[in-house]
């Protein structure tokens, strides 16, 4: 379902608000929420109060996680708001910083409505893998018979639920290889980085990935921390450098920095821009 957000119209709309309602949530002055299909400021305040209570992430949105525990469902595999706390203090970084990171890969969503990590499979990375496992002739071989499994050019995404089934296809050719060539969780983290980031094997990797958001985050500290270069460029928010490092350097191109800082720009009004160093 689509993200409700400040500015939303609607039945939607009114279904949150009534719902918030019915569980007591008021405007900023203490006032009953009033039903009118707008989601403006005091609806926005209202999710605000809510996201805190139930420690989701915080940031006046309404996306899955949000309605999922507005409504009284499961919410054990979700980040919670003091994940980003302790991952601030880790980095020592603005907490803003890091949240904005968290919108920004995946949508702000570590797992599919079936309940399985968000992937996104890699062909050209299990091409490489494979010429690395196998040799380039056996690699050539099957982007011969499979060019939407194995290729040399990236491409071929099917999005979602359906990357999975392109996972388990690559598995049947080389699983350590197919496992290696996705990008896992919230925070689209390659699982080719597994040892680098201190994980015992690909498969106790995939299977943290594959437990909750909080695990999905460890292994985006991980990445920061290991990543040459990237968590002194982090708390220098020398931009350039970390879109580089993160997401390569077509950064710009593919619309990456254009949405981390829109996203940036949501959280600052409610956690400022304060340092670390202030908020302790």
């Amino acid at each position: 379902m689509s993200i409700i957000k400040f500015g939303g119209k609607g039945d939607a709309v009114i279904i949150i608000q009534k719902q918030l309602v019915k569980l007591s949530y008021t405007d900023p002055k203490g006032k009953p929420l009033v039903v009118d299909g707008h989601f403006g400021f005091n609806t926005e305040y209202a999710v605000l109060q809510f996201q805190k209570k139930s420690g989701l992430i915080a940031d006046g949105k309404v996306g899955d996680k949000t309605r999922t525990a507005l409504f009284g469902g499961n919410t054990s595999k979700f980040l919670k708001d003091s994940d980003y706390k302790s991952a601030a203090l880790r980095l020592n970084v603005p907490e803003l910083n890091i949240r904005a990171f968290g919108a920004t890969e995946a949508r702000g969503v570590g797992f599919l409505n079936n309940g399985k990590a968000k992937i996104l499979f890699e062909r050209h990375k299990m091409y490489a893998h494979l010429v690395k496992f196998k040799g380039k002739a056996f690699a050539n071989e099957q982007m011969k018979k499979l060019p939407n499994l194995v290729n040399s050019a990236k491409g071929g995404y099917k999005g979602n639920e359906a990357e999975y089934t392109r996972l388990s296809l690559a598995k049947n050719i080389h699983e350590e290889s197919a496992l290696m060539s996705c990008s896992w969780g919230q925070f689209q983290i390659m699982g080719e980085n597994w040892q680098d980031l201190g994980y015992k094997s690909i498969h106790e990797f995939v299977e943290q990935m594959q437990t909750s958001e909080s695990l999905q985050l460890e292994a985006f500290i991980r990445f920061i921390e290991t990543k040459k270069g990237l968590l002194p460029a982090l708390q220098k928010e020398d931009w350039d450098t970390v879109f580089r490092l993160y997401n390569g350097p077509n950064y710009k191109k593919l619309g990456y920095e254009a949405k981390f800082l829109k996203e940036r720009a949501h959280l600052e009004p409610i956690y400022g821009v304060q340092t670390v160093h202030e908020k302790t």
